[in-house]
């Protein structure tokens, strides 16, 4: 319990949204903590599941527990950023409200960050587990290894941020509150990387550390419910967030801190290119949509008339010839699927056809079926009764009359072939 005018050492701050299911034991991981010196800024965005009564039971039986309801869903960054407004310790910690932490997870980082004053901020790795609380085990989904990375400079994390993304788990974090002071909060305007652009703005200035051990609990919420999950409009806008993200390195200081790369075919830059035309040389190598958007972009605000002529920087020609190869908004591909349609199309009316012309043929070929059955079925019977004819009585009482009158035919016919 928190004592009268006390401050906590470490503020966890927490957005939660529609986890009825899971945010007990969330609040609880943290109640578990071999770490007590803490306060709990919750912030539920207008939750339509009970989240909320289930927040407001627990704050009211420990008052470590500052809760703050919004009327209605604002936001996860808006919830985050009201949390940490409330904030008042030296250290925060974030906690998404379907995650866990292990009891160790805050004694081993305050442990670090008191030992390196001169990080920031540390993490450690995750365990995925399902929505039941087993061991995620999927080694298809796409987070799977995400967050197995190794620690490294500034510098370094800079560069792999450019050309990777994000590779830290968010409810891992433990931060100085004063970063948060000196570089804001997260960006309203992102819905899937708000946690990236903030670990680039971090890393512009100082330096971050992983704990090797797994400490936090990630879910992998069933039917791609995760905020980051593989749905259509995560798809569609992730490019985009990254496309703004990726702007912070036209900082000069940014830029100098990624690897050059060259595009095949491309002739090696000069000496003398400065880093943002060398950094959209590498973006262009480096080739996601956001990355292609980002060099061209670099490249026309470079070529603006009445700029001076830079090395390294293509002509004008040069640079319409590129912006027809670079395929930004995928029209090229557009074109193709549409092409690939009309021929989709076009197959699907000469296979309707087809069809068609092949249930004819089934349905002529089971009539003649059919016919055949009928007429087999009839000889049968002929056959029948042909060899009951013949072992009759009165068919061997007529054998001589029968002989008789072959011979008399045979002779009548003989006369009339020598006449």
């Amino acid at each position: 319990m928190m004592i009268a005018d006390h401050i906590p050492r470490v503020s966890v701050v927490i957005a939660a949204y529609n986890h009825a299911a899971f945010v007990r034991e969330c609040i609880d991981s943290v109640r578990d903590q071999t770490f007590s010196d803490w306060e709990i800024c919750v912030t539920d965005d207008g939750s339509s599941d009970g989240t909320a009564d289930i927040l407001r039971e627990l704050a009211s039986t420990d008052p470590r527990i500052r809760l703050n309801l919004f009327a209605e869903n604002q936001g996860a960054c808006v919830a985050i950023n009201d949390a940490i407004a409330r904030a008042n310790c030296e250290l925060v910690a974030l906690l998404n409200s379907d995650d866990r932490w292990l009891p160790e997870k805050l004694s081993r980082q305050i442990a670090f960050l008191d030992q390196h004053p001169d990080h920031a901020a540390v993490f450690t790795l995750p365990r995925l587990i399902d929505e039941r609380g087993a061991v995620f085990a999927d080694e298809n989904h796409k987070d799977y290894r995400v967050f197995d990375v190794a620690n490294r400079s500034r510098s370094a994390w800079l560069d792999h941020f450019f050309r990777y993304g994000n590779c830290l788990c968010h409810p891992s974090l433990l931060i100085r509150r004063s970063c948060y002071t000196a570089l804001g909060t997260y960006d309203p305007r992102l819905a899937q990387l708000p946690d990236f652009d903030m670990w680039v703005r971090l890393c512009a200035r100082h330096e971050i550390h992983i704990l090797t051990e797994r400490l936090v609990e990630f879910r992998i919420l069933d039917g791609e419910r995760n905020a980051s999950a593989a749905r259509p409009e995560v798809l569609a806008r992730e490019p985009w967030e990254r496309l703004h993200i990726l702007r912070h390195y036209l900082r000069r200081d940014l830029a100098e801190q990624v690897t050059p790369m060259t595009p095949p075919g491309h002739p090696e830059s000069p000496d003398a290119t400065p880093p943002h035309i060398r950094l959209a040389w590498t973006a262009l190598a480096i080739g996601t949509p956001a990355h292609r958007a980002f060099a061209l972009e670099i490249l026309h605000h470079a070529l603006e008339s009445g700029l001076p002529p830079v090395a390294g920087l293509p002509d004008f020609r040069d640079y319409l010839r590129l912006t027809g190869a670079t395929d930004v908004f995928w029209q090229q591909g557009m074109s193709i699927c549409h092409r690939l349609q009309s021929e989709l199309e076009q197959n699907r009316q000469v296979a309707t056809v087809e069809q068609t012309h092949a249930q004819t043929l089934l349905a002529q070929q089971a009539l003649l079926h059919q016919q055949r059955d009928a007429l087999q079925s009839a000889l049968e019977t002929a056959q029948a009764q042909l060899q009951e004819l013949q072992t009759s009585r009165s068919w061997r009482l007529t054998a001589p009359l029968r002989w008789l009158a072959r011979s008399v035919w045979r002779r009548l016919e003989s006369t009339y072939k020598s006449s």
